[in-house]
């Protein structure tokens, strides 16, 4: 079966389905926004972390021209004060456009019989292939949009001070009536954890299988030795959006009453407009790190100890699979996508979603415990090996063969 692959920014794990394709001979094309030429890569020596796997990139497709312009209405002083700007900088104007230019790839092509495509930018790409009557795979990587909804409205509640960080959902908006929309073409549905299968209870009526394919972790690597640490304090990270969806108040709450325990590195940028004077005061307690490439994120994992995400929805968190295989323990809640993936006590902890109390106890208990610090160090590791990307692309060969 010939399938063409389609996502907005060719992030890991859409390029680890195309590379699964690819290896087994079913890769029609690969359809993305930016591509970054060989000759390019070459020349400016971006070549050291390859955007696309080499299998992959005889299958690019890019449709640059919108996001090209999207980019330069947020970063050109002289664009941003267009009439315009607002519009052609708009993101979910870009996702939509992108949609209807692989819609028309669809019904061009020749030999393709399925189509995957991923949320928000797969309506129109569906309704191509429908018409010809391909199949029709769907990555749901998140939670479905009404339990984030509800997780969003309760937590407005909740944490009032930090609800000018939290994304705005409306019922009868267009976004959302769109994802319903998706879900209702797709004849296979992929989620990349439990939580996002049990999420979709809350959809109407949908006729897609559901399977459930856990993202893969990079190689992994040495972390630094216990002897790097600095005044022995337990050295904690957060590497994440910075926004109460990922459950900051309740890591800024922790730290209170660690100081001389552990010592918090922050990585991230704002992703709301809005002031937050909670979350100004959060990062100005700690160590603020942003706008740093993959590799400085690596890199600052490596001097680290262990990675706290206290998230409040997440389909499986890419950075948590990232820090283990950096050697890091975890602490994180359920509500990340790893519970029941890992081992509570094993490669890290599972606290209560919205407990500060427990996450200030954990890390209590691994800053007193050098020898159960470094074993859930080991054993993160370990954990990364055996559930690689190659492990992934496996079980997506599979899916797709049960399609056909």
């Amino acid at each position: 079966m010939q399938v063409l692959v389609s996502h907005f920014t060719g992030n890991p794990n859409s390029c680890a389905v195309a590379q699964a394709l690819a290896e087994a001979g079913s890769l029609e094309a690969f359809h993305t926004t930016l591509v970054v030429p060989v000759w390019l890569r070459r020349l400016t020596g971006a070549g050291a972390r390859r955007t696309f796997p080499e299998v992959v990139e005889p299958f690019m497709k890019s449709h640059a021209s919108r996001e090209l312009l999207r980019l330069a209405c947020r970063s050109v002083p002289g664009l941003r004060r267009l009439p315009l700007a607002g519009r052609l900088g708009r993101l979910d104007q870009v996702v939509r456009w992108f949609d209807g230019e692989v819609s028309r790839a669809v019904r061009q092509s020749h030999g393709v019989q399925a189509v995957y495509a991923y949320m928000d930018a797969a309506e129109h790409t569906f309704l191509a292939a429908r018409e010809r009557g391909l199949r029709t795979i769907y990555e749901l990587p998140t939670p479905y949009w009404r339990f984030t909804r509800d997780v969003v409205r309760e937590e407005a509640g909740l944490k009032p001070e930090w609800a000018a960080t939290l994304p705005v959902m409306e019922d009868g908006s267009e976004a959302m009536l769109r994802r319903d929309r998706e879900l209702q073409m797709a004849d296979v549905v992929v989620v990349p954890s439990e939580l996002v299968r049990e999420s979709l209870k809350l959809a109407p009526s949908f006729r897609a299988r559901v399977h459930v394919v856990p993202y893969g972790c990079p190689e992994p690597g040495a972390p630094t030795s216990p002897a790097a640490r600095t005044q022995c304090s337990l050295r904690v990270l957060y590497v994440g959006s910075l926004n109460q969806g990922k459950g900051l108040s309740y890591l800024a709450e922790a730290m209170s009453g660690l100081e001389g325990v552990a010592e918090l590195t922050v990585i991230g940028s704002r992703t709301a407009d809005k002031p937050c004077a909670a979350l100004d005061a959060f990062l100005a307690a700690h160590r603020h790190r942003a706008g740093l490439s993959h590799a400085e994120v690596l890199a600052e994992m490596r001097q680290h100890d262990v990675l706290v995400l206290p998230t409040l929805y997440e389909g499986l968190a890419l950075v948590l699979l990232e820090a283990m295989a950096c050697g890091l323990a975890v602490v994180t809640t359920p509500h990340s996508g790893l519970e029941g993936v890992i081992q509570d006590g094993q490669e890290g902890f599972v606290v209560p979603v919205r407990s500060a109390e427990a996450i200030r106890e954990r890390l209590k208990q691994l800053a007193a415990d050098e020898t159960m610090l470094q074993r859930m160090r080991s054993a993160a590791l370990s954990w990364s090996s055996e559930h690689s990307w190659q492990r992934f692309r496996e079980q997506i060969r599979q899916v797709v063969a049960e399609v056909s």
